[in-house]
């Protein structure tokens, strides 16, 4: 059978229709009954061979489909197997770009981090130079502030000495 054609078989042979019976004369009772029985004999080997060929069909018929669907299960099974495996890759190369993509995004955030700990580091020290400047600060202005104290007596003196107590109005 050729591959890719459809072949058909038939089945109904006409097993109650014989040909051959009564187309023979009888010439007499005991011929007849000779030929009859021979006639009887042979529709029943015809029946036989008849009954062999349509199932000889039905084996060929059945040994077909069995190929048939035999190849295109494994044609299936190829195809699905195939569309596994192409499953499977894109699973893995998925996998692989997602791990390059996490790292690179923990290198990043690893990154951020140690840029506040920098950040950090300099926010504490600008705050320990401000409270130093502030006191250095305030400690000027103590002093700047005990120096007018001392110019302002000073000039307490100059006045008491320049105007005496008893002169002022």
């Amino acid at each position: 059978m050729p591959r890719g054609k459809e072949k058909t078989v038939n089945f109904d042979l006409q097993e109650d229709v014989l040909p051959f019976m009564g187309s023979q004369d009888s010439n007499g009772s005991n011929g007849s009954e000779d030929n009859d029985a021979f006639q009887i004999a042979f529709a029943q080997q015809y029946r036989a061979a008849l009954e062999k060929k349509k199932k000889e069909q039905q084996r060929k018929f059945f040994v077909s489909g069995k190929k048939s669907v035999s190849k295109e299960m494994e044609n299936t099974a190829g195809i699905i197997t195939d569309a596994a495996r192409s499953a499977e890759e894109l699973f893995q190369a998925f996998t692989i770009n997602y791990a390059a993509e996490d790292d690179r995004i923990r290198s990043l955030w690893s990154a951020i981090l140690e840029e506040e700990r920098k950040l950090q580091k300099l926010s504490k020290q600008f705050q320990s130079a401000i409270v130093k400047m502030g006191q250095e600060c305030e400690t000027e202005q103590i002093q700047g502030m005990a120096k007018a104290k001392e110019a302002v007596l000073e000039t307490q003196k100059v006045i008491e000495y320049v105007y005496p107590k008893k002169e002022l109005p």
